[in-house]
């Protein structure tokens, strides 16, 4: 049974035995009269409790501030939102009050006397920052004064364009392989795309704590032109273009000699060169190159020498007078010849002899 049901009944109890007693007396009328009252009051009490609501005096509790989904931003002002404890909804009495402190000095008030809203989320529109870190509080002012300080939350204006270097691969080099893999430095955490605008591939990265990064990208064969680019934290961009060219993926050389014809009967000494490059067109340093020097009327001559820093090595054939045919045009080949990753390479030149 409903408490108020049940209280009425005990009053009704109650004002039976009054009716007695005040029939004897005389009173009943007075006493009618205030018993309705006092059922109507309580009535009444039950109906319509009172809503709660913070006490005269009192200090309400801190609001929370909503932290941002990254600290930086590059926009001049941002809206700062947040929500209000549940006990000064609906009043009058209270507002919000928002604080910025900057780097090096104490929290300043810079907006005060912002309304309560309906709903617990608020939001203060517009609030301008300055270069650098921007940290906000927030306090609720009532009648009991004002509440503690909300969490802080921070947020970096950054209008800076981060710095890029490309380390590798250089502008204009020679790379071979499926994909070159593009090395540099930007601002810690940034967003480092690159895109190759032969083949129409891209590839994402994000610069380490330090600002280097290292990013993967498909080339293709012939001239490729490549975009970086690196966002960084606050949206601020930075792109750097590269030109470069996929090689065939084999080695290559070079044969010269200092001279391609000589007398057969004065007799000469021939110095054959060849130079080793790798499929990048680096010079290969320590390869073992082989000549076998054919000429007419000599012996086939085999030497081998290693190369140098510079891909290159030289060997000497000393043909003596009158050892190499006499007659007209007489030809003989030259090959130099090398075996190495990735492959095979080979180069020939021919040596013509006369009277």
């Amino acid at each position: 049974m409903p408490l108020v049901i049940r209280v009425m009944l005990g009053l009704t109890v109650v004002a039976l035995g009054v009716v007695i007693l005040y029939s004897a007396t005389g009173q009943i009328g007075k006493m009618v009269a205030g018993l309705g009252s006092a059922v109507s009051a309580a009535i009444e009490g039950f109906a319509s409790p009172a809503s709660p609501s913070p006490s005269a005096g009192a200090i309400a509790s801190a609001p929370a501030l909503d932290t941002p989904a990254t600290s930086y931003t590059n926009q001049a002002s941002v809206d700062i939102t947040g929500s209000v404890p549940l006990t000064v909804l609906g009043t009058d009495e209270y507002t919000i009050s928002l604080y910025q402190q900057l780097q090096g000095q104490k929290p300043a008030l810079i907006r005060e006397q912002v309304a309560i809203p309906q709903t617990a989320a608020f939001t203060i529109p517009g609030v301008k920052l300055v270069k650098g870190a921007n940290v906000f509080t927030a306090t609720i002012v009532g009648p009991g004064g004002e509440s503690p300080q909300s969490k802080p939350v921070t947020y970096v204006l950054d209008t800076a364009k981060p710095k890029l270097s490309i380390t590798s691969p250089k502008n204009g080099a020679t790379v071979n392989g499926t994909t070159i893999k593009v090395t540099g430095r930007t601002q810690a955490g940034s967003n480092v795309v690159a895109m190759n605008a032969t083949n129409h591939t891209s590839a994402t990265g994000t610069a380490d704590r330090n600002g280097a990064f290292s990013i993967s990208l498909p080339i293709t064969l012939g001239s490729n032109a490549i975009t970086v680019t690196a966002t960084d934290p606050a949206g601020n961009a930075t792109s750097v273009s590269l030109k470069l060219t996929r090689g065939s993926g084999k080695l290559t050389m070079t044969l010269t000699a200092n001279r391609y014809s000589f007398s057969a009967k004065s007799g000469a000494t021939l110095r054959f060169t060849a130079a080793v490059f790798d499929p990048d067109g680096k010079p290969v340093n320590g390869q073992v190159v082989f000549f076998t020097i054919s000429i007419a009327g000599i012996p086939t001559d085999v030497k081998s020498a290693k190369t140098g820093a510079d891909g290159g090595v030289t060997v000497t054939e000393a043909v003596a007078p009158g050892a190499a045919n006499s007659g007209r045009n007489q030809t003989g080949p030259v090959i130099a010849s090398a075996d190495t990753q990735p492959g095979h390479v080979q180069k020939s030149i021919v040596i013509t002899t006369g009277k």
